[in-house]
């Protein structure tokens, strides 16, 4: 990978660049192609912090740190890429990751409406799902868990957001009976 940012055109230069939505969430929609087009193993941000990076110059995190972290604060090291449908509709990319047990799926909805999508994940029994989501008005704010009695969540995307839902170990398969 060579240096290269995703561009903002904001015109309001009052306006932190890596505030400027949805532009930032441009950084999730490259995340996504890195990972499933490039075949990427890593993805890395030369300066963290910038008026135009993950955080910004007083410390705090930007919107493209929160699209950033829609990756980055789940897939951790030891995850590996599995298959997902990248493009299920129109506008919207999903990946998916696994280790073990757990398994992260990010949905980017570069849309500017709401869209529901199903996962399946075969031989998952019940599971508990942790959902995150940054939008315009959201930064990775978790949504309520959802209990699912089979192998495939139905998740909810905000217009213009990442979400990202996640299965631990935890919530494997019930114990056989005795």
């Amino acid at each position: 990978m060579t240096e290269h940012y995703t561009s903002s055109d904001a015109t309001n230069t009052s306006t932190v660049r890596a505030d400027v939505w949805p532009e930032a969430l441009d950084v999730a929609y490259e995340i996504h192609r890195a990972m499933v087009e490039g075949n990427f193993s890593a993805y890395v941000w030369w300066y963290i912090r910038r008026a135009y990076g993950p955080i910004k110059e007083d410390g705090t995190i930007s919107k493209r740190g929160y699209c950033m972290g829609q990756f980055s604060k789940f897939i951790r090291p030891g995850f590996v890429r599995i298959d997902a449908t990248k493009n299920p509709t129109y506008n919207v990319y999903v990946s998916a990751y696994k280790k073990d047990n757990s398994v992260v799926i990010v949905a980017v909805n570069r849309s500017t409406d709401a869209k529901t999508l199903s996962f399946s994940i075969p031989n998952s029994g019940i599971a508990t799902w942790s959902r995150y989501v940054t939008s315009g008005t959201k930064n990775l704010n978790k949504d309520p868990e959802l209990k699912t009695p089979s192998h495939t969540e139905q998740v909810a995307l905000d217009p213009q957001s990442a979400t990202t839902s996640t299965r631990s170990p935890a919530a494997d398969k019930p114990n056989p009976p005795v």
